[in-house]
């Protein structure tokens, strides 16, 4: 009996890997797209997700080995809006015929202030670009839910229903949470509405809650700022009556120190602005992390 249940189990396992390697796999350039592909498509599709949790999208670039392991994929995930600066390289490099499809095409742009006197996230990102960071939107992230729920029915026609019945789910799951975003900032009076982050990766965001956005240098962990650079922050600060500034962890302590010294502001906890920030947190996490973050330090609230 011991030997019979044992061969039915390997049959069970023989089956479910050769019925894994039948489904169409699906690439990611980041894990919130991993998210989005595995509620939509369930089981249905195999997701080789290529940069993970705590990555940083603006310096990743497919290795020899990340591209070997996609070499099958039927379908390439992208964020879009030129996030993913590498993705013609990308693409010349896959077998012909793959899918290529950016998740934000059709969230509406909005572009880097070329007037404004701040820091940018990345050179390839600077005055006058389009902003990539349109995720941090409920709505918007709406938008391309909506598109690529469209984009996989087309790749898996027998799935239509389950796929558009996973897409509507999760749309009025998105449309709860921005009403939500909008319940916890009401309390935060508007001329309290800005947003002093590490670099420019929550224009979409201010945007769709009404606060002003101002990425300053010397919140980051990359190079720290010229003296010039530091006093033409601590200018800012002061002239904006800044009350909390949101720094990137891991940025220098003495800068820091030297800009809570000089103005009087707040260090609140740093925001989630690229990632998730680690495995197991989902897009809802990170949206509710970051507005629970903000209200604390916006309203003096512990």
């Amino acid at each position: 009996m011991k030997r019979f249940l044992s061969f039915v189990c390997l049959l069970c396992g023989l089956f479910s890997a050769v019925n894994a390697e039948e489904r169409p796999m699906v690439a990611t350039l980041h894990p919130l797209l991993s998210e989005m592909v595995s509620r939509l498509a369930g089981d249905h599709v195999r997701i080789e997700e290529l940069m993970g949790p705590g990555g940083n999208p603006h310096t990743f670039d497919p290795s020899p080995r990340d591209l070997a392991r996609i070499q099958d994929a039927v379908m390439v995930v992208a964020m879009g809006k030129n996030l993913e600066t590498y993705l013609d390289r990308l693409e010349a490099s896959l077998p012909e015929g793959v899918i290529f499809y950016e998740a934000g095409r059709l969230v509406p742009s909005l572009r880097i202030d070329v007037e404004s006197e701040v820091f940018m996230c990345c050179p390839t990102h600077s005055h006058g670009a389009i902003d990539p960071h349109w995720w941090h939107s409920p709505m918007a992230m709406r938008t391309a839910v909506r598109h690529m729920g469209r984009a996989l029915e087309r790749l898996l026609p027998d799935h239509r229903s389950e796929i558009r019945g996973s897409a509507r789910e999760m749309m009025s799951e998105l449309e709860a949470l921005h009403r939500w975003v909008e319940e916890e900032v009401s309390g935060i009076p508007r001329n309290r509405r800005k947003l002093v982050t590490a670099h420019a990766a929550f224009g979409y965001f201010c945007e769709a809650f009404g606060f002003q956005s101002i990425p300053v240098q010397g919140l980051t962990t990359e190079d720290d700022p010229t003296p010039s650079y530091l006093a033409e922050t601590i200018r800012i600060l002061r002239r904006e009556n800044i009350r909390a500034v949101f720094p990137e962890k891991g940025a220098s302590e003495r800068i820091l120190e030297m800009i809570v010294n000089e103005t009087g502001v707040r260090l609140a906890e740093p925001l989630l602005a690229d990632n998730t920030g680690t495995a197991g947190k989902t897009y809802n996490d990170m949206i509710r992390h970051n507005v629970n973050s903000i209200v604390r330090a916006l309203t003096g609230e512990e």
